[in-house]
């Protein structure tokens, strides 16, 4: 008597992966007019303009773009943290709520710093907020998802969200 051994195929799931490099921001500069917002943006040329969900704009280098693309094509697929700018209008009912002080030389230009305390750890926020004729935006450096959690981090976060004025228009 003839026998059919059938063993089983055990379908192993590949986890896609979406692992582009960041490309280093491009010495050449374009500017965004975000009209809506009432703001235009000097960004390195080789940045890309990506509208998320809730009406926010995240600027982010060519390689990040990519992985946004990969993870949209590919529902469940892992990635990276990542770096970029994010704007977007506040959601806050009083302008000065968490202002910390203006930017130099910037009328209506302000840094925003929250900390929140959780099991011990202190939690820092901060960002750049406007005051434009169309609103109040909120602009945010996007730091790899690594939550800052010093004195020292937050002073270089609010160094950097400084500079970045510079770089923001009101229209």
């Amino acid at each position: 008597m003839a026998g059919i051994v059938v063993s089983p195929v055990v379908a192993q799931a590949k986890q896609t992966i979406c692992a582009f490099d960041e490309e280093a921001a491009s010495e050449i500069k374009k500017t965004y007019s975000l009209t809506n917002m009432g703001i235009k943006i000097s960004i390195p040329a080789n940045y890309r303009a990506v509208a998320r969900t809730g009406g926010s704009i995240e600027f982010v280098d060519n390689g990040t773009y990519k992985m946004f693309q990969c993870l949209l094509n590919n529902p469940g697929a892992g990635g990276r943290g990542y770096f970029g700018i994010k704007v977007y209008k506040s959601k806050i009912d009083y302008l000065y709520s968490n202002v910390q002080n203006i930017v130099p030389g910037r009328p209506n230009f302000f840094i925003v710093w929250e900390k929140t305390q959780d099991n011990g750890t202190t939690f820092h926020d901060l960002k750049l907020r406007i005051k434009t004729r169309n609103g109040i935006l909120e602009v945010e450096q996007i730091n790899g998802d690594e939550p800052i959690t010093t004195e020292q981090e937050a002073n270089e976060l609010r160094t950097r969200l400084i500079e970045m004025a510079s770089i923001i228009d009101t229209i």
